[in-house]
């Protein structure tokens, strides 16, 4: 299997590793016996990305212990398809997605409109979805598999999720009354649990760091992060340095202009008594 998400993080890794040794894809090639466009199309996952073929690489960079451990198990991991990629109807978009939160160690995820995906009911993602003009044979499939994605929360060792969200995705009411009242009760018990921080950016900030556009900020355990960025029907993924900086420098603004997580919760409870009055 080539030109997955999971090869290209595994290429994306070995060609990594190769630079940290000093060594050029042409040596590289010169001591396996190979040609240099083989290492180039495994380093750019444009072919499969064979057990063997990985152990010989490490061996010749010298890569041992726990790293050595961790990219050969990625490299197993590629021979056995995930559960997003069986189907193979996702988009690519939406699998490479789906690949990045299984493999986080930390997410921050910067929402302006709606609540993060994360930490969406079925209901409100069902109202979401159905406005944003998904088909309706496709609904019930896509609410599932956002439920599904959820799992990362819970796993035996979760994802830590940072939310920021601004206000004013607590002001529409998406779904009606009681589909907002649900959706803020499992907004105020989420935030309690110890791997998941939900901050609200209050109106009364006015300007702040997120205005320019909602992004999520992945972090790994030995990868670079990476961001995130959604539009309607596409998306896309930055990975230079200089680029994610630029997100981590807004992540700290925010982090000073949001409200503590205990002061979030107020303004949760606020909205959910109101919702709750309402949707009597």
């Amino acid at each position: 299997m080539s030109d997955t998400p999971r090869a290209r993080a595994l290429a994306k890794e070995l060609r990594a590793a190769r630079n940290a040794a000093g060594i050029t894809a042409r040596d590289l090639a010169r001591v396996l016996g190979w040609s240099e466009a083989k290492v180039s199309r495994i380093e750019t996952a444009r072919r499969g990305i064979l057990m063997h073929n990985v152990e010989a690489i490490l061996d010749v960079l010298r890569v041992k212990g726990v790293e050595r451990e961790r990219l050969l198990k990625m490299a197993r991991e590629i021979r056995e398809p995930a559960w997003w990629e069986l189907g193979g109807e996702l988009p690519q978009q939406l699998t490479a997605l789906i690949d990045a939160e299984q493999r986080a160690v930390s997410i921050t995820d910067v929402t302006l409109n709606v609540v993060p995906g994360l930490l969406q009911t079925r209901a409100y993602t069902r109202t979401v979805m159905e406005a944003s003009g998904v088909p309706e044979d496709r609904i019930d499939d896509h609410v599932s598999i956002r439920q599904v994605r959820q799992g990362i929360l819970t796993k035996r060792n979760p994802v830590a999720l940072r939310c920021f969200i601004d206000e004013t995705a607590l002001t529409r009411p998406i779904g009606g009354a009681k589909v907002m009242a649900d959706q803020l009760r499992q907004l105020i018990s989420t935030s309690e649990e110890p791997n998941i921080t939900v901050r609200v950016i209050p109106l009364s900030v006015g300007a702040h760091a997120g205005l320019s556009g909602t992004f999520v900020l992945f972090e790994f355990g030995k990868p670079r992060p990476v961001v995130y960025l959604e539009a309607r029907r596409s998306g896309a993924f930055i990975d230079e340095p200089d680029d994610v900086t630029f997100f981590f420098d807004a992540v700290e603004r925010l982090d000073d202009q949001a409200s503590s997580s205990a002061t979030s919760r107020e303004i949760l409870q606020k909205y959910l008594k109101e919702y709750e009055s309402e949707a009597r």
